[in-house]
């Protein structure tokens, strides 16, 4: 049972018990604490916290925020119709780093077999690993999607916070499609590290790339099975609560904006938001940052629009074909009437395996000016 990886949370540590939440607000539409009875409602998200931080070398002390994020949270106010919310808890420290990442593996995994969406709240952000092994022996392979201004692969033999991305590549058995890697910052990685991620054909994005247009990196995040969100990632201004903060870097808005993206998302099934520090904290801004982040992820969640792929039978697709002069391909792109979202769909040697890519109408835009699509170009390399 994953009740025995899991320890009840003290409400009084996150609320103000002389004053209960408004029925408005979302502390008063999640229950809290449930006593092996997960069977008992059609759950759609799980909240669930990690106090896991020994992994965290250089930003130690970022298991100790699960409750500054929690008591933000719950006190922020609902504009649309509550998705049914559990709260489970903390995962119990394991004796070892390896035993904490294996809790947190079992949980994810029992929460995903149910259809439960987990957020998870960290915790380092080498906690990604057991996050990410979590999707072990699932009937297809899966894309993971991190956010981060460090690239992590460290070569290091243990899993920690700047190695963990080694170890989910070289994983196995590999069941690893694609990771995309938003938000580095030039001057913090190692440019063999970038080079090993575009050797796989993997999307990676630097800040500047990102913030010419942010709304660009939406087809990226709806492609995505699991968001791994590293608070580093924003600059320091703007959330002041971790040891490796930078002055540049996302601002709140814009991760929240792909937050968003990431609830609004049908195929997103897990959410990860890492190495928030209260110890770097200033006017609780780290810890409301990060609340309101998880409250955008549920209000995209709350959005959603069940959607199929494209496909010839679906009336609610159009589709459009783009010869570009400068080469011998053809791309197919296939629109939405239903939510006017862009797919592009991309051969394979077998056609009946033909994989479609989210994209944007900019890369139909591109296509017509005959520029081949880089995304499209990386998966047709992964694929042939």
């Amino acid at each position: 049972m994953i009740f025995d990886f899991l320890e009840a949370l003290r409400l009084e540590e996150f609320s103000d018990k002389h004053q209960e939440w408004n029925q408005q607000q979302l502390g008063s539409k999640v229950v809290f604490n449930l006593d092996n009875a997960l069977e008992e409602q059609d759950w759609e998200l799980a909240i669930l916290g990690v106090g896991e931080d020994r992994s965290s070398t250089l930003n130690h002390g970022c298991g100790k925020g699960l409750n500054h994020i929690r008591k933000e949270l719950y006190n922020l106010y609902l504009h649309f119709e509550c998705p049914r919310i559990v709260d489970l808890g903390n995962i119990r420290e394991g004796h070892s780093v390896q035993d904490t990442q294996a809790a947190l593996q079992a949980v994810v995994a029992d929460l995903l077999d149910r259809r439960i969406t987990p957020i998870i709240i960290g915790g380092g952000h080498d906690l990604s690993y057991g996050q990410y092994k979590a999707y072990e022996n699932r009937i297809h392979e899966v894309d993971i999607v991190l956010i981060d201004e460090r690239i992590d692969l460290a070569e290091s033999k243990e899993v920690n916070a700047s190695s963990f991305l080694r170890h989910i590549l070289m994983h196995q058995p590999n069941f690893l499609f694609s990771a995309a890697h938003l938000g580095h910052q030039l001057f913090y990685n190692n440019p063999a590290h970038i080079d090993v991620l575009e050797s796989l054909s993997y999307d990676v994005v630097r800040l500047g790339e990102m913030k010419k247009d942010i709304f660009e990196m939406e087809p990226i995040i709806r492609n995505g099975d699991i968001l791994s969100f590293d608070m580093s990632a924003i600059k320091s201004a703007d959330a002041p609560a971790n040891a490796l903060t930078s002055p540049n870097g996302l601002t709140g808005e814009e991760a929240c904006q792909l937050c968003r993206f990431a609830g609004f998302s049908n195929k997103m099934s897990s959410f990860g938001l890492y190495e928030f520090n209260p110890y770097f904290d200033q006017n609780k801004q780290g810890a409301k940052q990060a609340s309101q982040m998880i409250w955008y992820f549920i209000e995209g969640f709350a959005n959603r629009r069940v959607e199929d792929y494209p496909s010839e039978e679906n009336e609610d697709f159009l589709k459009f074909f783009v010869k570009l002069e400068s080469s011998d391909f053809e791309i197919i792109f296939w629109k939405s009437t239903y939510s006017n979202k862009w797919w592009m769909e991309v051969p394979s040697a077998d056609a009946e395996n033909n994989k479609f890519l989210p994209c944007s109408y900019k890369d139909y835009e591109n296509a017509m000016r005959d520029e081949l699509p880089d995304k499209w170009m990386r998966l047709y390399n992964r694929l042939n």
